[in-house]
């Protein structure tokens, strides 16, 4: 054993004795019978006297002043040192080293540096099989056995023995904040001071600022409570707060004595800060929310008073810009409109550009209050603090209508796009995307979009109401999809039509409109029938509530109802057309919607330039179900998600059918088309029942309209105008001015034909 351990330790003897059924070594003081006790050095000797001491198993040794114990257990095994026992003893090959009593573990006896001091919290005193004995931090004595490992002397190992700490003595890392510290400070360190000293616990802060320990067991935890504050007012900024506890009371030689690695001083303050649970901030709690929204508001710069002058109109101009994305204001409407759900749609009242003001308010106000610099953020909080009135927040929302106004027309300009439930549908790439702010859509659809949706009983309904002609039901497929964009190259209008009831088309209309959703609403006739009176300057909102639409369905207009000729050439035409809303501007819109009249009565057309452009598509409905084919649950079963997916996957199918194939009429459509038409030329009725083909004769124009008049009477139809009557004539024979055979002046003669009479013989048939 080396002469320093016997000259500079402290020893006792040990013995064996039974304590809960195990062998435990017991401290004693040579030569009695009383026990050692490590926390009372009396208790102990010099190593004369417990070397010469009989009766005993062994001596042992407390350590005290500089000398430092390391006991490595179960290390031995067949007179060998496991690995990592080697590779510790390695690094203290230049200190006293030897075999513990039971021979299967060793003891280190080195000495500590003088600036060395043993952090508890940081490193454990026991761990497995190795166990630290420090000075002042163990309660336990080491047996020494003189068997040696190693003959050196008992020597300092700083290098060695923090390389033991660190990798096999420390404690797990502190956990992280409880809280996102910000690690610089929103105050000054007078500030700091001020405030901890005004706070609920100030007296607590002064006394320990001061240096006053009272209440508290040692000066350590003294430290480490004014640290705490310090932590919480600094909002974790271990500069500051360093820089703080060296003016205060506290502030005394260990805080930079060396503990490990590091200083007393930043070790206590790296573990106030890993313990916080809250720091200072001169603003109230938000949500993760209110976080995102002041970090997009600082990417805006508001301080750049250059763009955002701290005014009204600045303060409009960042209004409009922090919600471009999801507020834009409509002139024509005269209203906001604001983004949620996949659509834009009108704030009526501007009750949500309200609310978006009131919200940034409290931004620019949380905004205000984490400016770094006092003199900036005073400043500023009172600029901030104007958004809080009600009536600036109003001149704040006037002032920002100037800033990214949006045409009515630029919503829905994307004639290819269906807004789906689940996202946005590009029918002309076939891309599926997620819903976009800047696709600027005011219609969605309720259908989930599944490529792979397919309805069996769908499929067989439209064979049944098509009577089983496969061409008619292509037909009926490509036009409805043509309802699903906003294409109108085919300028038509298509009549489902079906002399009886109970034919289908009904429920067909129906079951479409509920996959179109925004993109499908139903009209009521007027929309397209002749009025007796027009004011151009009343509201249109029958035709403004059609913009973006693109299916129009029609249901069952009245028997004997008259077309707007002019007004169905605009609507299927590619022409701007011009609406306004009740108490709101006029707006023009590119009309994208098809018409579709669903009906039992076919409407009266006295204009034949629209079958002559092609204007009019029947498709017949000739199908009755009676109560015993009728199937009841069919809308309801249509209606379904799963089905839903289907016909908007039929109607797909379609259009692409229709880009493909183009918009050629089956024989059954074009036969019924043409005999409409055959029905609708009044003129032509006329002349079948009234007049004969001879190239002899000449009638008077006035005598064939009187006959004209009377059989419009006779068949319920509305007469035409003399004028327009002699226009009718000339597109079937010829009408000259020439005085009549039988004399007379000139008058307007019809020549090639003469009036059927009663005596005449009627045409074989």
């Amino acid at each position: 054993m080396p002469q320093f351990l016997k000259d500079n330790g402290q020893f006792c003897c040990w013995q064996y004795e039974l304590r809960d059924g195990d062998k435990t070594k017991v401290p004693y003081t040579p030569g009695t019978t009383r026990k050692a006790n490590v926390k009372n050095p009396a208790t102990f000797t010099a190593f004369e006297t417990a070397a010469s001491a009989t009766g005993y198993e062994g001596i042992g040794i407390r350590v005290h002043g500089g000398i430092v114990g390391i006991d490595l257990d179960h290390c031995i095994v067949d007179c060998k040192l496991l690995p990592w026992a080697q590779e510790i003893v390695d690094r203290f090959s230049a200190t006293y080293i030897e075999v513990s009593p039971s021979g299967s573990g060793i003891r280190i006896f080195c000495l500590l540096p003088d600036s060395f001091i043993y952090d508890t919290q940081t490193y454990y005193i026991k761990k497995g099989d190795i166990e630290v004995y420090i000075p002042g931090h163990t309660n336990r004595f080491l047996t020494v056995t003189g068997n040696a490992l190693t003959e050196a002397d008992v020597a300092e190992t700083a290098e060695a023995l923090l390389w033991l700490l660190d990798t096999y003595m420390r404690r797990p890392t502190p956990p992280t904040p409880a809280v996102s510290v910000p690690g610089e400070s929103y105050l000054s360190d007078e500030a700091v001071i001020e405030k901890a000293s005004a706070a609920r616990n100030g007296d607590k802060f002064r006394r320990l600022w001061d240096g006053d320990i009272t209440g508290y067991k040692s000066q350590s935890e003294a430290d480490a409570a004014l640290v705490a504050t310090l932590a919480f007012w600094c909002s974790g900024d271990k500069a500051q707060m360093d820089r703080l506890f060296r003016q205060s009371g506290l502030m005394r030689e260990k805080w930079d004595t060396l503990r490990g690695a590091d200083t007393y001083g930043n070790i206590s303050i790296e573990k106030a800060v890993a313990r916080m649970t809250d720091y200072y901030k001169p603003i109230i709690p938000r949500s993760a929310a209110e976080d995102f929204g002041v970090d997009r508001l600082k990417e805006l710069d508001p301080m750049d008073s250059s763009k955002y002058p701290w005014n009204d109109i600045g303060a409009g101009h960042i209004f409009a810009d922090f919600y471009q994305d999801r507020l834009r204001y409509v002139p024509e409407r005269k209203m906001w409109f604001h983004y949620e759900g996949g659509i834009w749609q009108p704030d009526t009242g501007n009750l949500r550009a309200m609310l978006y003001c009131m919200e940034l308010a409290d931004l620019m106000y949380t905004f205000a209050l984490e400016i770094r610099d006092e003199d900036k953020r005073k400043s500023y909080m009172k600029y901030a603090s104007r958004w809080q009135s009600h009536s600036n927040r109003v001149n704040i929302l006037k002032d920002a209508q100037v800033y990214h106004p949006i045409p009515y027309g630029s919503f829905d300009a994307d004639i290819y796009i269906f807004n789906c439930k689940n996202g946005t549908l590009h029918i002309d790439t076939g891309e599926f995307t997620e819903h976009r702010s800047a696709d600027l859509l005011t219609k969605i659809s309720p259908v989930v979009y599944d490529p792979t949706a397919y309805s069996e009983r769908f499929a067989t309904y439209i064979d049944e109401i098509m009577s089983g002609d496969a061409d008619r039901a292509k037909f009926l497929q490509k036009i409805l999809g043509y309802g699903l964009t906003g294409d109108t190259r085919h300028e038509c209008m298509t009549i489902l039509y079906g002399v009886t009831t109970r034919n289908g088309k009904g429920t067909l209309c129906e079951s479409v409109l509920k996959v179109l959703g925004d993109y499908g609403c139903a009209s009521r006739p007027e929309t397209i029938a002749m009025k007796s009176y027009t004011n151009g300057s009343q509201p249109s909102e029958d035709v403004a509530r059609l913009a973006g639409v693109r299916f129009v369905n029609i249901p069952e207009p009245g028997k004997g109802m008259v077309l707007d000729a002019a007004k169905v050439k605009a609507m299927t035409g590619n022409d701007t057309l011009n609406a306004r809303f009740l108490h709101e501007n006029s707006f023009d819109f590119q009309p994208q919607f098809k018409i579709y009249v669903n009906t039992n009565f076919l409407p009266v057309i006295n204009d034949m330039t629209l079958f002559s452009s092609d204007r009019i598509i029947i498709i017949p409905f000739d199908r009755h179900f009676d109560e015993q084919s009728r199937d009841t649950t069919l809308k309801r079963r249509f209606a379904e998600e799963g089905v839903q997916s289907a016909i908007l996957n039929w109607l797909l199918e379609g259009y692409r059918l229709l880009q493909t194939e183009g918009l050629f009429l089956p024989k059954s459509v074009k036969d019924a088309t043409d005999r409409y038409q055959h029905d609708s030329d009044k003129m032509a009725l006329f002349f079948e029942d009234n007049l004969v083909a001879d190239d002899t004769a000449e009638e008077l124009t006035s005598t064939v309209y009187a006959r004209y008049k009377g059989w419009c009477q006779e068949n319920g139809s509305y007469p035409e105008g003399m004028k327009n009557f002699k226009q009718g004539l000339q597109a079937f024979a010829q009408v000259v001015r020439k005085r009549p055979k039988h004399g007379g002046e000139k008058t307007t003669m019809l020549i090639g034909y003469r009036l059927i009479s009663e005596f005449d013989t009627p045409p074989l048939t």
